[in-house]
C-alpha cells in the first residue's frame, strides 16, 4: 500500500489493557496523532490541562463521554455519535462519568508527540508532551470549544469539525481516485464495509476499522459504509465538502 497502513478493530498498538481501561494507538504522523479508548463505569481520564499548540478532538463511539471545560470545571457529557474539538489553550479533561462503558476516539492534531508521550505512561518514564497545568489566567474562553456541533450538508454529509489544523466529516459517499500532495488523510469505518484502493491495492476495511493515508498516496473509496473522514491539516476540506473546491489539497 507504500505507505498507507490498515488497523483492524481491535488491533491498534496497546498502552493498557485492563476491565476499566484500554487504550490503543491507530495513527502516528506528524500532523495527526490517533487513539481509540474504552473506559469503564466511573473512570476518570485526564485531569484539567491545556495544550498549546495544538488541538485536542474526541468522538464518541459507544456510551457517553464526559468532557470537563474551563477553570471552572464546567461537564458537559457527549453521547456516542458526537464530537467535541477542544482547541489551544482552553482548559479541559475528560472522564467516563456514566454507570456503563464508554468508547471513544480521540485526535491530536498535530500530533505533538502524543503516542510517544502514551508509550512513556505504559512503559514508566517520563516524554516530552505539548500538555501542561492550567495558566493562570484561566486559558482560551470555554465558549472557543466546538462541542457537540455538527454542519448538516447535502447528500446526508455531516461536518463535524474545521479549523486549519483538522476537518473531520460523517460520511457514506464513495470517491474517485485522487491524492493529496501535503496532508494525511484518514478512515474510520462506523459501520458497513469499506471497500479501498490504496496505490492499486484493493483493501476491505471493516467496522472498527482505522485506515491511514499518507500524503502522496493515491487512493480511491468504495464499499457501503458510514465513515469517519478525517484530513490533517484541514488543507480545505471543509471548502470543498461546501461546494469551494478552489483551495483543496487534491488531484
Amino acid at each position: 500500500m507504500t505507505g498507507a497502513t490498515m488497523v483492524g478493530a481491535g488491533g491498534g498498538e496497546v498502552i493498557g489493557d485492563s476491565p476499566e481501561r484500554r487504550v490503543e494507538i491507530l495513527c502516528e504522523h506528524d500532523p495527526l496523532h490517533a487513539t481509540v479508548s474504552r473506559f469503564g463505569p466511573g473512570r476518570d481520564g485526564a485531569d484539567l490541562h491545556v495544550h498549546r499548540s495544538h488541538s485536542d478532538v474526541f468522538y464518541v463511539l459507544e456510551g457517553e463521554l464526559t468532557v470537563r471545560l474551563g477553570a471552572q470545571d464546567r461537564q458537559v457529557a457527549l453521547p456516542a455519535g458526537t464530537l467535541a474539538l477542544v482547541p489551544p489553550p482552553v482548559v479541559h479533561g475528560f472522564r467516563n462519568a456514566s454507570d456503563a462503558d464508554v468508547r471513544y476516539l480521540n485526535f491530536h492534531a498535530p500530533g505533538s508527540g502524543f503516542a510517544a508521550y502514551m508509550r512513556g505512561l505504559r512503559e514508566g518514564r517520563s516524554v516530552g508532551f505539548d500538555q501542561h497545568d492550567p495558566p493562570q489566567d484561566g486559558g482560551r474562553p470555554v465558549s472557543e470549544a466546538s462541542i457537540g456541533a455538527a454542519e448538516e450538508l447535502a447528500g446526508g454529509r455531516r461536518l463535524l469539525a474545521d479549523t486549519e489544523e483538522i476537518a473531520i466529516a460523517e460520511l457514506s459517499a464513495t470517491q474517485a481516485e485522487h491524492v493529496h500532495a501535503r496532508h494525511v488523510e484518514a478512515f474510520y469505518v462506523l459501520e458497513g464495509t469499506l471497500e479501498l484502493m490504496l496505490a492499486g491495492e484493493a483493501v476491505r476495511a471493516e467496522q472498527g476499522a482505522w485506515v491511514t493515508v499518507p500524503a502522496g498516496v493515491r487512493h480511491a473509496v468504495g464499499g457501503e459504509a458510514r465513515y469517519l473522514d478525517v484530513h490533517a491539516p484541514n488543507a480545505g476540506f471543509a471548502a470543498h465538502l461546501r461546494g469551494d473546491a478552489t483551495a483543496f489539497d487534491q488531484e
